[in-house]
């Protein structure tokens, strides 16, 4: 490799400052710019519990596909004379990190590996257009299509899949019973929740770092733990309460006499504040090893759902992944 003349320096240089310098031209400005800085210092519990930025699990199929591309970029460099440059080994290093500590950043892994991989793949003969075959090639297109054009998920089987993981029906409700209050609403249907009806102002959604920046999210993540949830509750005036029927805070508030439930189903509660001075069944204990929990005055068993609560609203399955997460 020649190395660079004063003249390609020089145009390398005045190409980054002019990048540089484009990156600031945005709506938002500098904020724009440094925004990604104040994400990775500022939003701790953002990435804490928000899925996207969970580390890889080898255990789905987007681990099984990461583990089969360091597999075959390991056997190929034990196998096959390839020389690797220092800028392709420290990018790769660098995307190989960020992809497998945040799956946000796999697509990073796919775009810098990819000409990696090309070079692995270099044993592949070469296109030789008197090989070719026109009407073989047409078949696969055609076949290609059709599959796409039968697989192609119908109106009614989108209505099935949102009807199983969002509060449908409980938003009809709501939209026939409109809220005289503000409402507790689970995490994973702030966005839903905007897009049926804008008329409910919603407790918090996926726009995290605003809600982080004002103690929102501290609060609901409390909430979830059911730390102090009454005076939560208060805090916030909250009238009414949108989640899951197995979560502890639904739990709790079932069994308070303060509240009432008003519409139930197999995906959705929705409660209602009774009274401005709700009969807390909260009390705080010690447990054996001397941390105070807090438990229900009520017998009764607790929920079978007896997961970290955070998992629940934060990590659930949704392809994001979760919604493998929207």
């Amino acid at each position: 490799m020649e190395p660079w003349t004063p003249s390609q320096r020089n145009k390398l240089v005045l190409v980054w400052c002019a990048s540089v310098g484009a990156l600031f031209v945005n709506p938002f400005g500098w904020h724009l710019v440094f925004y990604p800085f104040d994400l990775a210092f500022r939003q701790k519990l953002n990435i804490e519990h928000v899925a996207e930025w969970i580390s890889v699990d080898f255990h789905d199929m987007r681990g099984k596909i990461v583990l089969i591309l360091l597999i075959a970029l390991l056997i190929s460099a034990w196998l096959r004379y390839c020389r690797w440059t220092l800028a392709e080994l420290g990018l790769l290093t660098f995307a190989l990190y960020s992809g497998l500590t945040y799956i946000r950043f796999l697509f990073l892994l796919g775009i810098v590996a990819a000409p990696v991989v090309a070079k692995i793949l270099d044993f592949v003969p070469r296109y030789r257009r008197e090989d070719d075959t026109p009407v073989f090639n047409a078949f696969v297109i055609l076949l290609i299509i059709g599959g796409v054009a039968h697989f192609w998920p119908r109106e009614a089987q989108l209505q099935a899949a949102v009807a199983g993981q969002y509060p449908v029906e409980a938003v009809a409700y709501l939209e026939a019973h409109p809220p005289q209050g503000p409402v507790l609403n689970f995490y994973l249907w702030g966005g839903y929740l905007n897009w049926r009806d804008p008329s409910v102002k919603v407790f918090l959604d996926s726009r995290v770092d605003i809600f982080e920046y004002t103690g929102v999210l501290k609060d609901y993540l409390d909430l979830l733990a059911l730390n102090q949830p009454q005076p939560l509750l208060d805090k916030y005036k909250i009238r009414y309460v949108l989640f899951p029927p197995g979560e502890p805070l639904t739990y709790v508030l079932e069994h308070d006499s303060g509240w009432r439930v008003l519409y139930r189903d197999r995906i959705s509660v929705l409660l209602e504040r009774t009274s401005d001075h709700s009969a807390s069944i909260f009390r705080n204990e010690k447990n054996a090893f001397g941390v105070t929990e807090i438990r229900s005055q009520p017998q009764g068993q607790r929920p079978e759902n007896g997961r970290r609560t955070g998992e629940s609203c934060w990590r659930a399955n949704g392809e994001e992944d979760r919604q493998d997460r929207s």
